[in-house]
């Protein structure tokens, strides 16, 4: 079990934070087009400043990118 408070250790691409998973389990293909310096050194805290983590997705976003864009959006907003 991981304790996040206000997630300035636990990382907001790898780590099991969200509902008890990481966004690379419940967003694939959206963990898939950052960076993966950005995936080892975001931290929950800073992404969720001002939505940093979207900041994050580079490359050729598709229909699947794009709604997991949108799952893990209403996931991190409830």
């Amino acid at each position: 079990t991981m304790i996040i408070g206000n997630g300035p250790r636990a990382l907001f691409w790898e780590d099991r934070w969200l509902n008890g998973r990481s966004i690379s389990e419940i967003a694939p293909q959206l963990y898939a087009v950052v960076p993966k310096h950005r995936r080892k050194n975001r931290t929950v805290a800073d992404a969720l400043q001002a939505h940093r983590w979207a900041s994050d997705i580079q490359g050729v976003i598709g229909i699947q990118e794009i709604g997991q864009y949108l799952l893990t959006w209403r996931a991190i907003e409830s």
